[in-house]
């Protein structure tokens, strides 16, 4: 999995990337920045963290009726519905992009608005062929 989700907050603008402008894969490695991807009870969905940083952590997940997303910043953690696109690539059906964005998402205690402006990875090996048929 590799990419970079750009987000702004109190007019700061803010990005996690996994490395090299969202090429450096990150799947099952604890450097620079964690992250994974799976095929569970039926959706996609993906997470990335960078433990050191004010944008802490971001995941989207494409649940059937309910796609959404979560973003922590700063010790705020917010979440929104958002529309997510998917497309699996025609040369192997275990590899896809996933993007959002723009999307509003709210801080769970006070409703504080951040703009997802565009989150983009590439995923390979998140499901296995008994989830993916």
């Amino acid at each position: 999995m590799a990419g970079v989700v750009t987000v702004t907050v109190d007019g700061e603008v803010l990005t996690l990337d996994t490395g090299r402008g969202g090429e450096l894969p990150v799947i099952g490695t604890d450097e620079p920045i964690p992250g994974g991807c799976g095929f569970e009870r039926g959706y996609l969905s993906m997470g990335v963290d960078h433990l050191g940083a004010e944008f802490k952590h971001f995941d989207m997940m494409d649940e059937p009726g309910l796609p959404h997303m979560t973003v922590k910043i700063a010790g705020s953690t917010y979440q929104g519905v958002c529309p997510i696109t998917i497309e699996v690539q025609r040369t192997d059906p275990y590899e896809a992009d996933m993007s959002a964005g723009p999307c509003e998402v709210f801080r769970l205690y006070d409703d504080a608005v951040a703009l997802v402006e565009s989150a983009s990875f590439h995923l390979t090996g998140c499901w296995d062929e008994d989830e993916y048929d």
